[in-house]
């Protein structure tokens, strides 16, 4: 019986050890599509932008990396990206984030978090990927989501036309508070 718990010890090592750096590796996985010959970092970067919709993008972050490939990748770091849409901003903060197709596509990870002030709207998440001028955003990580006294936790989400459409794709949990 001691040989078997031992067995057993060393197996449920090996899983934890498995999940742990399953975890690491997510969170780098941005990271590591930066290419290597590309052009160097860039350290405290602005940028701002004007599409043809007059909605205006204002992107800060720590690095920049821009992917010398056809499709012109920007691989940021810790960023900060606020876009102002018929006067309403939009706050989009994450760790690790890579911007493509003119500013339109992007992929989010490493804590993100979407704030609507006017709304009353925060989005938390590990990851989130879309397109902005669609609307459309998506992720199948764990999301917390506020908007004004609503409150849904869950796993997986999908959301289309600038949040006209929200679908929470695992079990979700929400709670209401009631303001008398």
């Amino acid at each position: 019986s001691i040989f078997a718990s031992l067995i057993v010890i060393i197996i449920l090592s090996f899983i934890t050890q498995i999940i742990v750096n399953d975890q690491k590796n997510s969170k780098n996985v941005l990271l590591n599509k930066i290419p290597s010959h590309d052009k160097e970092k860039i350290f405290g970067v602005k940028i701002r932008q004007e599409n043809k919709k007059g909605e205006k993008f204002l992107i800060i972050a720590e690095t920049l990396v821009e992917s010398n490939s056809e499709d012109k990748k920007i691989f940021l770091e810790n960023s900060l990206t606020t876009i102002e849409q018929n006067g309403i901003f939009t706050n989009i903060s994450a760790g690790y984030a890579i911007i493509s197709n003119d500013y339109d596509k992007f992929d989010f990870s490493d804590k993100v978090k979407i704030t609507k002030k006017i709304k009353k709207f925060v989005l938390k998440t590990d990851s989130l990927s879309g397109a902005f001028q669609k609307g459309y955003y998506y992720t199948d990580d764990d999301v917390d989501i506020v908007s004004r006294n609503i409150r849904i936790k869950g796993k997986g989400l999908n959301v289309k036309k600038n949040g006209e459409y929200i679908k929470i794709k695992g079990k979700a949990k929400l709670n209401m508070n009631f303001i008398e």
